[in-house]
Order: structure tokens, then sequence, then C-alpha cells
């Protein structure tokens, strides 16, 4: 089997002042995660305590769960209590499922269920970065030493847009996207086609699974697969030809075995048979490509553009629908005031200042890094090895540039590079005079951490908003400053106790605290933040920036007796600035319309219910 170097040559480490060999790099990676762990229980111990979700997909992450654990089809991923009785039909995996459910009945006999749930929402999103951790500090130890291990891991303490998908009660599947993309990554950095390419293909089919939002950074994985088949003929392709056929068959194994033949519609959102099918047709030029391979470069190109615009044609005439991607048919009023405002899933420019400056300047870091390493390799095949792995870094930060969620995958690639590049530094500038050092330091805590001197700039500048706050300048609803809003007082845990003690019922929520509400209590809400409810997202929406009689028909449609909202979130503040004259004004304001009647069904949660009359 052929692979990316030269006959009788392996790629070598680098020879710099970071690359002494590793001698304990797993001990390095678990004192930096112990490390990093304890201080997120620490910081994020007021939510634990309460498990109180800081996103309102790990809640219904959990209620999924529990339903799976109740009773309910490993294939039927239905959220039955939104939109009840039909449901809503969840675009989610069962495989994100799977440690959480293992986790849950492994503690269930020792520490009850509530115990058992209260520890499985802390221990495994930090055990998925421990995972992600044990990946960087496995290519970091391939070529440098100890310290440039640990500082590997360390920036992922060190990045919120990484962070954040790690932190305690995160639960949902953006960590485990993560730790997939760099198993990718490992592929990548093999030595042999047949290994290497499988592992991307594997990785690359798990993720698509998990989120098919992955397709862009498939299609850059399997452009550098290409590319080495390109500058390496002999080779035959065996790149490209082991990592679509992993795909292709890890794709079709996972469909199987997590949706079976429950769902064979073609979605746009979550794999379905015809992205199957084009994955198979990737995979069977491929293997036309490494068992035919055309003698001239020209021949070679032409035969990856009829696979690429053979791929194009099947999506394109199976599902026309999705060449537009995966939100182009939502209502209007759910694209505006909902998809439009999730400013994960937009530019980073919609993200705040210092996250803004994570995404951006962050893998520009490991950029620089990446190239300092290519220009000095000592040999071929290293010098190819880190080109590809700056070409995979350049693409995953344009991707994360468009989508801000997306950027923790850039972050993580350009991790090992970054850190050696820093640690570099960090080694040359002990030899210098006091005052250049104390500067360099400065500069390189920049550098490990972009979004700092933003952070610091910003609070300069929040002091003087906060005066503008206490003098009345920043805009308020019914008494919330809009520009001043925090941690929410709304205490979901307190409102469940109490809703479970009366009779389950169809509660009229803003999305937001749907999930919070349901995971907590027996009752069923109209809709959450899901794009494949959106009938009842529009509902919600219509009716609470509505005038009070379409609001009455819209929710007596829906056959809902109770309102809750939570009063000192976005959401609600959204419906009445822009719709000062609707529903959602006058309840924060205190003027409910005659067919409601304001009930203390939760005292102390300091969310406010209303009984529907009529």
């Amino acid at each position: 089997m052929a692979t990316i170097y030269a006959a009788g040559e392996s790629a070598q480490p680098q020879t710099a002042s970071v690359t002494d060999p590793a001698k304990g790099p797993h001990l390095r990676v678990f004192i930096t995660w112990a490390l990093l762990a304890l201080t997120m229980i620490l910081v994020n111990f007021k939510l634990i305590a309460t498990m109180r979700f800081t996103d309102p997909d790990d809640a219904l992450r959990l209620l999924q769960v529990r339903d799976l654990l109740a009773g309910q089809s490993w294939f039927d991923v239905h959220q039955y209590r939104i939109a009840a009785p039909e449901g809503v039909p969840m675009h989610w995996s069962r495989l994100v499922d799977i440690p959480i459910v293992g986790m849950v009945l492994l503690l269930r006999p020792l520490v009850g269920t509530v115990g058992a749930e209260f520890v499985t929402v802390v221990a495994v999103p930090l055990l998925t970065l421990l995972c992600g951790m044990a990946l960087l500090g496995r290519l970091a130890a391939r070529w440098f030493n100890d310290e440039v291990v640990a500082l590997s891991c360390l920036m992922i303490g060190l990045s919120p847009p990484i962070l954040c998908q790690f932190t305690p009660m995160r639960i949902d599947h953006h960590g485990w996207q993560i730790v997939l993309a760099l198993v990718a990554l490992s592929g990548l950095h093999a030595k042999n086609a047949l290994r290497g390419g499988a592992v991307i293909g594997v990785a690359l089919a798990a993720l698509l699974a998990i989120s098919i939002e992955g397709l862009p950074l498939t299609a850059l994985f399997l452009g550098l697969c290409a590319l080495r088949g390109l500058r390496a003929p002999a080779s035959r392709f065996d790149w490209l030809n082991t990592a679509t056929l992993g795909l292709a068959i890890g794709s079709a194994v996972i469909f199987l075995g997590t949706r079976g033949s429950y769902d064979l519609v073609t979605h746009c959102d979550a794999i379905s048979p015809v992205h199957l099918a084009l994955f198979a047709w990737v995979a069977a030029g491929a293997a036309a490509l490494r068992f035919a391979t055309p003698r001239t470069i020209l021949g070679q190109i032409a035969g990856l553009g009829v696979v690429g615009a053979g791929a194009a044609v099947i999506l394109s005439s199976v599902a026309p629908e999705c060449r537009g991607g995966a939100f182009v048919m939502l209502d209007p009023l759910v694209k505006r005031y909902w998809y439009d405002s999730v400013a994960e899933g937009m530019p980073f420019w919609h993200t705040t200042a210092p996250m803004a400056a994570a995404i951006v300047a962050g893998p520009l870091v490991g950029l620089y890094g990446v190239f300092r390493l290519w220009r000095a390799a000592k040999d071929a095949p290293t010098r190819l090895l880190w080109l590809d792995h700056m070409l995979l870094l350049v693409g995953a930060w344009l991707i994360g540039v468009a989508v801000a969620r997306a950027s923790a995958t850039a972050l993580v690639f350009a991790a090992v590079p970054a850190a050696a590049l820093i640690l570099g530094w960090v080694y040359r500038l002990r030899s210098v005079p006091v005052l250049r050092r104390l500067g360099g330091y400065i500069a390189v805590i920049s550098l490990l951490a972009p979004g700092l001197p933003v952070i610091l700039v910003t609070g300069i500048m929040n002091a003087a908003s906060a005066n503008a706050v206490a003098s009345g300048k920043v805009q308020s609803v019914a008494g919330i400053k809009v520009g001043a809003m925090g941690v929410s007082k709304c205490r979901y845990d307190v409102a469940g106790a109490a809703l479970n003690k009366l009779p389950a019922t169809d509660i009229f929520a803003p999305l937001d605290i749907g999930p919070d509400l349901i995971v907590r209590s027996h009752d069923r809400v109209v809709a959450t933040g899901h794009h494949r409810g959106a009938g009842g997202m529009h509902d919600v929406i219509a009716a609470f920036m509505a005038p009070e009689s379409e609001a009455h028909a819209l929710i007596r449609k829906r056959h809902f007796t109770l309102i809750a909202v939570c009063p000192d979130i976005y959401e609600p503040a959204v419906y009445a600035t822009r719709a000062p004259k609707g529903l959602m004004a006058q309840l924060l304001h205190g003027q409910p319309p005659a067919w409601l009647e304001p009930v203390d069904i939760a005292p102390g949660s300091h969310i406010r219910f209303w009984r529907v009359l009529n």
C-alpha cells in the first residue's frame, strides 16, 4: 500500500528547541485535564448545584435519554411532549445518547435515577474533553516535547469557542463533533494510507451522523486526500479510496444502526438515503480512479471532476430542496425572529467582541506556526504533511469565520502548531533582558488568549455603559434593562416542582424556556427552538407579537391552558420591543388581556404564569 511518503522514506519529527522526545505525555494530558475540569466545576458550581442548563438543547437531550430509558424505540427520535400528540421528529443522532445512557444505567443502581443523571450531566462533557485532549496530546507527542503537549491541551481552556462545548452539563453533540474532527486529523497525520484513510472516513461518517453541518469539513478532508493522489501518482489515489470507502460504509452502518428503516424520508438537516447514495457514488469513483488511474495529471483532474459533478447531480436531482441548506424552507417569521438571532450559527461578527477575536485570531496564530514548521521541515515527506495541515487549517478557519460555532474545529486544528510556536518564543525570551522579557510575555499571553485584550478594552467601555444603564439611557422593557441582561433569575427547578403537583397540561411558552420546563415537569409545550417544529414555532412567535384578539385565537387553536414567561431573558424582550402593542408587551407590563388570569403557581421561581380562560 502506497503512502504519502516516497519509497524508503518516513516523516521525521522536527528538530527544533521544542522537539525533545516526549517522556510523559499521558501524565501531562491527565494533569492538564484534571486542573481544567476542577476549574470548570468550581466556576459553574451554582449552575451545577441547581441543574441549570446553559443551553436548551442540553435539557432536551436529557429528556430524549429519559424517554429512551422509559421505553421509547431506539429508532424513534420524536419528542412527543412538544406539539403533542404528534410530537416533533428531532434531527438528532442516537450516537450522542450512548455515553449518557450508558453512564445513567451504570450509576442508577448505586445512587438512584436523580443522582445518576446529576453525575452524568457533569461527567460526560468532562470525559469528552479528556478524549479531545488525549488526541491533541498524542499528536503533539509525536513531534514535540512534554511542554508542548501540556500547552496544546491548555489552549482548549484558553479558547472560549472550544471550552464552552465541554463545560459541565453541556451534554449535546457539539463536543463530540470536535473530538471526531480531531480523530480525522489524526488519520491525516498517519503514515499508512490504509489505516489513515479509514480513520478519516469513519470519523467523518460519525461526525456527519451527529451533525450534517460537517459536510464542508468532509469535503475539505476528501479534497486533501485527492491532492495526495495528484502529487504522488504512484499512490493511485489510495488515500482518497480508503477515506471515501470508510465514509460510505461507516455512514451506511451508522444509519442502519441508529435510524433503521424507521425514517427513509429525504431530510436536508440529517443524513438520509440520498446522502448515502452520494457517498457510495464518491467511493465508487475513487475506486475507479485507483484501479484505472489516468496517466496524465489532466486526466486525473478530469476524473475527479466527473466524481464531483456526479455527486452534485445526485443531490440536486433527488433532493433539489437541499441546495439552499437545511433551513431554506423555514417560515419567514421563524427565520427572522429565531434563526437569524442565533448568533452561533452566523458569521463571527454577530458574536461578542472577545469571541470574535478568538474565532479570527486564534487559528491565525496556529497557521503561522504550521507555516514555520512547513518551512523548517528537514525532508520532503514532513514538508508535505505540514502543508496538508496548513491547507486543512485554512479551510477550517474559513468555515469558522462563516459559522461561528464551527470555529472550535479550526482552533483545535491550530492548537499543536500554535503551542510549538509560542513555546519556542518563550524559550528564546528566557535569554533577553528583563523589560523585553516582560513585554514578550505580555505578547505571548495575548497570542494564547486573543480575546483577553478585547475583554480589557470592552471592560472599560462597559464601565461607561453601566452609567448609561443607571441613568436610564439603555432601552427598558417593563423595567428590564435589555442591554444590561445577565444571568436570568428564573428557577426552572422550582417551577418544575410546583407544576408536578398539578395535573399535566399544555403550556404556551417562549421557545427558549420550553426544554427547561418539560425536562423538569410532566407538562407539554407547543414548540421549542428546533426547526422541524416550525409550525408550532410560528404560532408561538406570532401569538406573542400579535394583538390580544389574534393571540387569543392562536392559543385557543392549540388548546393551551397555561402561559409561562421568564421575564428577564432576551426572547420576551425581543417580542415586546418589536411589537409594543402585542401580547408579550402586555404581559411584561403587567396588563394581561381579560382572557388571561395571573396565577402564582411557583412562588420563588421568578417565572410568571397566566391561566387561559374560556
